[in-house]
């Protein structure tokens, strides 16, 4: 990815209806999940790193929403929507990719 350009999922890997209520998406996107990328994740929602694994860990969380779980420098994520709002969410979830923009903080016009 060239620095300006937005991020991209490249495929959806895996769909899964969970038992609770949830649908479970895999997505490969064509950038590493950063520390950066997980700073502006924080401005829509709870963001969690576990630094004391070999390779550090990260959860997100829009409640009601959807969660998002990773691990910092890999190029999946993994993507629990709430199915009563699946297709909001999912905007947003795509939103989110499409407007980050390496170097900067600051989301573009998204709520």
């Amino acid at each position: 990815m060239m620095r300006g350009e937005m991020m991209q999922i490249l495929k959806t890997n895996k769909f899964k209806r969970c038992v609770d209520g949830t649908v479970l998406k895999e997505y490969s996107v064509d950038e590493e999940v950063t520390r950066e990328l997980l700073t502006y994740f924080g401005e829509f929602g709870t963001v969690k790193v576990l630094d004391n694994l070999k390779q550090p860990f990260f959860s997100f969380s829009k409640e009601e929403y959807f969660s998002i779980k990773g691990m910092v420098g890999d190029q999946t994520l993994y993507v629990r929507y709430h199915e009563e709002h699946m297709e909001e969410s999912h905007e947003l979830f795509t939103s989110m990719l499409e407007q980050w923009v390496p170097g900067n903080m600051v989301p573009n016009q998204i709520n």
